[in-house]
C-alpha cells in the first residue's frame, strides 16, 4: 500500500473529534486509569526495599488492573467507533475468557518482541508492529491466543513502515499532551487510543470489499 493512502492524519482528526464528542466522560476514564494504576505502581515502589514480597505482589496487581482496563477501554474504543452507547463502567469489563487468552498472548508476544530485539532489535521492532494488533482481535473478534497473533500479522501485512510511522505520531500527540501538563494528557490518551482504533478498523477493512469511512 502506497503510504499516502495510509490514514496518519484521519485516523487522529477521528480521535480528536470522538474524544471531544465524549469529552468528561473520556476524561474520567482516564482518570481512573492513571489513578488505579499509579497508586498501586507508586506503593509497590514505596515498599520496594522494606517489604520485598508486598511490592512485588503490588507490582503484578497494577500490571493485571492495567490489562483489565486496557480490555475495556479497547472495548469501549470499538463501541465509539460503531457509534454505539458506552458506560464508564465498561473500563473494567474484560470478557472472562478473552482475559486470560490476553495475557497469555501478551506473554507470547512479549517473548517474540525480545527474542526479536536480542537479534538485532530492527526484527523485535518489526514483530511488535506486527503482531501489535492481537488484543484489538482477541476483544473484536474473540479471537484465540495464536489465532490473533496470526491474524495481526496478516492485517499489518505490508504496513510495518507505516504502522511505525503512525506510533512515532502517537508518540508526539502524548508528547504534546505532557507540554500541556495534566490536562493535555488526559486528552492525548484516549486520542491516541481512539486513532489507533480507528487504523485497526481501515487494516481490517482491507480484507473487504467496502469501506465505510467514518466522517
Amino acid at each position: 500500500m502506497e503510504m499516502d493512502k495510509f490514514p496518519f492524519g484521519a485516523a487522529v482528526n477521528f480521535g480528536w473529534r470522538k474524544v471531544k464528542e465524549n469529552f468528561w466522560s473520556l476524561v474520567i476514564i482516564t482518570i481512573i486509569w492513571v489513578a488505579i494504576v499509579g497508586i498501586l505502581n507508586s506503593s509497590a515502589k514505596n515498599l520496594e526495599k522494606t517489604m520485598p514480597v508486598i511490592s512485588f505482589l503490588l507490582s503484578l496487581c497494577a500490571t493485571l488492573v492495567n490489562m483489565v482496563i486496557t480490555m475495556g477501554v479497547t472495548r469501549i474504543g470499538l463501541k465509539i467507533y460503531a457509534g454505539e452507547k458506552f458506560s464508564i463502567a465498561g473500563m473494567f469489563y474484560c470478557g472472562g475468557e478473552q482475559a486470560l487468552n490476553y495475557f497469555v498472548a501478551s506473554i507470547l508476544y512479549f517473548l517474540a518482541v525480545l527474542a526479536g530485539l536480542i537479534l538485532l532489535i530492527v526484527p523485535g521492532i518489526i514483530v511488535m508492529i506486527r503482531m501489535g494488533l492481537y488484543l484489538y482481535l482477541i476483544v473484536d473478534k474473540k479471537m484465540g491466543i495464536i489465532d490473533s497473533l496470526k491474524e495481526s500479522m496478516k492485517l499489518t501485512k505490508g504496513n510495518a513502515f507505516n504502522l511505525f510511522l503512525f506510533w512515532l505520531l502517537l508518540l508526539g500527540v502524548i508528547l504534546l499532551g505532557f507540554l500541556a501538563l495534566f490536562v493535555g494528557i488526559l486528552v492525548a490518551i484516549p486520542v491516541t487510543i481512539l486513532a489507533y482504533v480507528f487504523v485497526y478498523r481501515y487494516l481490517e477493512s482491507r480484507k473487504q470489499p467496502a469501506f465505510a469511512q467514518q466522517s
